[in-house]
């Protein structure tokens, strides 16, 4: 059981749904497909607006959501979250250097360095040089990454990814895909997990 995750490490809800993820798998003996994508494409492509910018003239709505995001932390004990405060982050270096990650066989180690620099030490990732002192500091082969990141088949391809998502109904992130389903959204895990449990 594969299920597509679409992501972008400049959401939270990224970073909230991938601390829940293993005990998902544990429980479901599900895997989960990481497919990095940029949310500004997604926002473009489907005309949407992210949370801080649609609903920045509603206080009760943008206050609605730090307190959802505190009670989702305290439910699942998620101890190291916090807010970046050079959000809104541009992740596009970020989001490349996923999939040279992942042609390098690497994924794992880089997504955990990203994530946790942008979700729980307040780095500014957006800039690539920070992005580059960060990983040669995390032990990895920085030249090898870049050169994939800058090269013109990676760029298509976080291209592809972005276009692909919002063509099977992606308006945002994260999103997850399984067996032609579409499931929107950290809090709605748990109606993937009630599909895919049917299924069995």
């Amino acid at each position: 059981m594969i299920v597509d995750f679409v992501f972008d490490i400049a959401s939270p809800n990224t970073y909230l749904a991938h601390k829940i993820i293993p005990d998902f798998e544990s429980r479901t003996g599900a895997k989960f497909n990481y497919i990095p994508c940029l949310l500004g494409g997604i926002h473009k492509l489907t005309n949407n607006q992210p949370p801080f910018m649609a609903y920045a003239d509603c206080k009760n709505k943008t206050n609605y959501q730090m307190i959802e995001i505190e009670r989702f932390i305290k439910l699942h004990n998620i101890e190291n979250y916090k807010f970046n405060s050079h959000f809104p982050p541009n992740t596009v270096q970020v989001q490349r250097g996923a999939i040279a990650a992942q042609e390098l066989n690497i994924f794992e180690q880089y997504f955990e360095c990203v994530i946790k620099a942008m979700w729980e030490n307040d780095k500014n990732i957006s800039d690539v040089e920070v992005l580059k002192s960060l990983l040669f500091e995390s032990g990895f082969d920085v030249e090898a990454i870049m050169s994939i990141v800058t090269s013109q088949a990676c760029k298509d391809k976080l291209i592809e990814n972005t276009n692909n998502a919002v063509e099977r109904g992606s308006f945002g992130v994260p999103t997850f895909f399984y067996d032609n389903q579409i499931f929107f959204g950290k809090d709605h895990l748990y109606q993937l997990e009630q599909y895919i449990n049917s299924q069995k």
